[in-house]
């Protein structure tokens, strides 16, 4: 009759259970887990004649008569959702206030007995390589129970059967999933992370100018930090500021601004840089970040400054292991989860492109009103039409004509349009 679950109170890492023992006149008893939202059934075990009652916490749920069949419900809260055909009850969607004591009067007594199981990590499941960590799979109620750890990465017996055990200075092959074996049908995990370092760059910056020196964690860890300093042991005269954790301002810069050092007074988190003014030749070379955390593991981090001279800028200074050009670091730094050269290639097409339309746009407008002002001129010209543009016949005078002598000029001849190939008739032109 024995089936496994749980109750589920809070995701991945808690699981409220509880023990529902079926007890008969025997003394045996059956081991239940249920889930919160499942369905448990309960038996009397025998058959019986007599009439039966189901009680919670001493409250009725139900109240059978053999004889007449008569179920009489009670006030439990249980009894709305509950179904019984007599010696046997169901309760569907269960609930954490669903636990407590239920029983058969007749010949069965059954004890939700509740307790929690939870698996988690201390100090957390982000955790600084080379700390110490434990892993617990809390049975309260039942601390002595042995338990089966599998650890990752494939899911390998773990030696202890401990609910709480030990990892110390854990690393990457520590990281995975944990996973708490009750029985063969229980198994609850918890997930660690293992942060290896800090992340930083190689620095290239021109003479006289400020730049960043970049120092930060991938990820907030589960331990907290307690202090971290920057470091460059080729000025010994330059100040840097301490980190300090306290109740009232957090994780913060502890010191005062200078002219070779700026950095922020806000609360901290992931991100340590600190800002180098006016940076000269005599300041590249290597600077070291490191965080402390509490328990005493820390982190630390190298970082390489090159110095280039503004006047020729191409000779640059360097001390240290600097093997990363400016430029090709530059271009290969992520910026919204694409390459910068990417977004650079991007941005050059678009222009590219937006120019080409706007070209396009130009020039078909240009068509336009050349066509138009073409149309224009041709509506305001109008060709000389077919017409006697000779007008000989008026030296003329039909009967009353005169005679021309010599020393008399002929009439002018009136000029209505020019037409280079047409030849006005002179003096001497007879018909």
């Amino acid at each position: 009759m024995s089936t496994n679950a749980c109750f589920l109170n809070r995701p991945v890492c808690k699981i409220w259970m509880h023990y529902i023992f079926h007890c008969v006149l025997c003394g045996k008893c059956d081991l239940f887990y249920k889930q919160v939202g499942d369905e448990v059934s309960m038996n009397c075990g025998l058959n019986t004649n007599s009439d039966i009652e189901w009680k919670f916490n001493d409250i009725l749920i139900f109240n059978i008569k053999f004889k007449s069949g008569t179920k009489l419900k009670g006030s439990s809260h249980i009894t709305s959702k509950a179904i019984t055909n007599g010696e046997t009850l169901k309760v569907p969607r269960l609930e954490t206030r669903d636990s407590g004591n239920n029983f058969c009067r007749i010949i069965v007594f059954f004890i939700f007995t509740p307790f929690s199981l939870s698996v988690f990590a201390k100090p957390g499941s982000v955790l600084v390589q080379s700390s110490d960590a434990e892993l617990h799979c809390d049975i309260r109620g039942n601390p002595n129970k042995e338990v089966q750890w599998l650890r990752p990465p494939n899911g390998q017996i773990y030696h202890e059967k401990n609910q709480a055990i030990h990892l110390k200075s854990v690393t990457s092959k520590d990281a995975g999933q944990w996973t708490c074996q009750v029985n063969d049908d229980l198994k609850l995990s918890v997930t660690l992370t293992v942060v290896a370092g800090l992340q930083t760059t190689a620095v290239n910056v021109s003479e006289g100018d400020d730049t960043e020196l970049p120092c930060s964690l991938p990820q907030s860890v589960s331990q907290r930090l307690v202090g971290g300093k920057w470091k460059a042991d080729h000025l010994p005269k330059v100040s840097f500021p301490t980190l300090k954790n306290t109740e009232n301002k957090g994780l913060h810069w502890n010191g005062k601004n200078s002219e070779k050092v700026n950095f922020t007074t806000k609360q901290l988190s992931t991100n340590f840089d600190v800002t180098l003014k006016n940076v000269q030749h005599s300041d590249a070379g290597s600077f070291v970040c490191t965080v402390e955390f509490e328990g005493g593991a820390s982190l630390s981090v190298e970082t390489t400054l090159r110095v280039v001279a503004k006047p020729s800028g191409g000779q640059v200074f360097t001390k240290g292991k600097g093997k990363t050009p400016a430029f090709k670091e530059i271009l290969t730094k992520d910026v919204y989860g694409l390459k910068l050269w990417i977004w650079i290639a991007v941005g050059a097409s678009s222009v590219v492109l937006i120019g080409l339309i706007i070209v396009t746009v130009l020039v078909r407008q240009r068509n336009k009103w050349m066509k138009k002002r073409v149309r224009k001129l041709r509506s305001m010209w109008q060709p000389l039409t077919a017409k006697d543009y000779c007008q000989c016949n008026r030296y003329f005078l039909a009967e009353n004509e005169v005679e021309l002598g010599q020393g008399v000029r002929p009439l002018p001849v009136p000029r209505q349009g020019h037409n280079p190939r047409t030849r006005t008739a002179g003096p001497n032109y007879t018909n």
